[in-house]
């Protein structure tokens, strides 16, 4: 009985001479020298992107939207795709991320950044919330103070107290006749 699984090969299709296995490697060595850049390119591009990424979660798109560059929600915005390829073309070109973001102000100028530099005129961008907050908490914890500081309300003579109530009393029995 024949098994329908034939481990072996027929003589038919076993390598004749060493010309068969020559194409054989020929065709592997084709084969991983055409892939190999692809694979080198596919090994890059996620370490690519991710400085893409940061580089462009920095930087503010110019079209006027105050969106991240890398979140404008403009289907047809004039200036995110060449802000974009800008860094593209930076990072390729083998500049750090430092180094595109110091580009990108030296192009665009500094309102391209996303954030103030923490230097000159530009520290009161970074001091004032915090200034403000503590300006705040000054005059809330004087409130309070003077709040807690007030006199009790002041005591009725009750002698003064029984005279109203009286009257009070004698007015409803008036009301009610």
């Amino acid at each position: 009985m024949k098994s329908r699984l034939n481990l072996v090969a027929p003589a038919s299709r076993r390598w004749k001479g060493p010309t068969q296995a020559r194409r054989l490697c020929h065709l592997c060595l084709l084969f991983f020298l055409f892939l190999w850049p692809v694979l080198a390119v596919q090994a890059s591009a996620p370490a690519d992107e991710a400085a893409f990424r940061r580089v462009s979660d920095r930087l503010i798109c110019q079209c006027g939207c105050n969106y991240g560059l890398s979140n404008c929600p403009h289907l047809d915005c004039p200036s995110a795709p060449v802000l974009r390829q800008a860094i593209r073309d930076k990072l390729a070109a083998g500049l750090s991320e430092e180094q595109v973001l110091k580009a990108m102000v030296a192009d665009f100028g500094p309102a391209v950044l996303g954030a103030p530099p923490a230097e000159g005129f530009n520290w009161s961008a970074w001091i004032m919330p915090f200034a403000a907050l503590a300006v705040g908490l000054y005059f809330v914890q004087r409130v309070v103070r003077a709040w807690r500081r007030r006199p009790p309300a002041a005591t009725v003579d009750p002698a003064l107290m029984e005279r109203y109530q009286k009257s009070i009393e004698r007015e409803m029995k008036h009301l009610e006749e």
